[in-house]
């Protein structure tokens, strides 16, 4: 009896088995890195999105406070500053700020909410201009602490 074929038969069926197996775990890794570097992507976007929506606001915000203090002068009546994407996004930047950051842009749009409410006074002495440079300055710092997040570029995918 000649067990040559039927052993070369068996030996070639384990070998495709394992190249087989071996494969498709090499192509499902491959799967599972493209998908986290798509994930890890998608956040930075995330990230980036929040970053320069807050950015917006305070901007726009710093503009004003600029004005009233240069010009003694309130913006105009029907512009409302706004702090939507903060409240919006907030969560997203949250966990990639680092505390003192974060503390800073919190400053920033409670400077925002302040100088609001401090333009419904309809009053404009100079004692009220000299109380919104430290709002102003807040508001700045607030920018600069997201200047970072705005530039990241997300890695690209391969």
């Amino acid at each position: 009896m000649n067990l040559t074929p039927a052993f070369f038969g068996l030996a070639g069926v384990i070998i495709g088995g394992i190249i087989t197996a071996g494969s498709n775990y090499l192509l499902d890794r491959r799967r599972e890195r493209a998908a986290n570097q798509k994930d890890i992507r998608n956040l930075a976007i995330e990230i980036k999105r929040a970053a320069r929506l807050i950015d917006a606001e305070l901007i726009r915000a710093r503009g004003a406070a600029r004005m009233v203090i240069k010009d003694k002068r309130w913006w105009i009546p029907d512009t409302k500053l706004r702090t939507d994407a903060w409240q919006t996004y907030s969560p997203i930047l949250a966990p990639v700020l680092s505390y003192p950051d974060w503390v800073t842009v919190m400053k920033a749009v409670l400077a925002i909410d302040d100088l609001q409410l401090d333009r419904l006074t309809n009053e404009l002495s100079d004692a009220t201009v000299k109380n919104l440079v430290p709002m102003l300055t807040d508001i700045e710092a607030g920018i600069e602490a997201l200047v970072p997040l705005c530039r990241y570029d997300p890695p690209r995918g391969q």
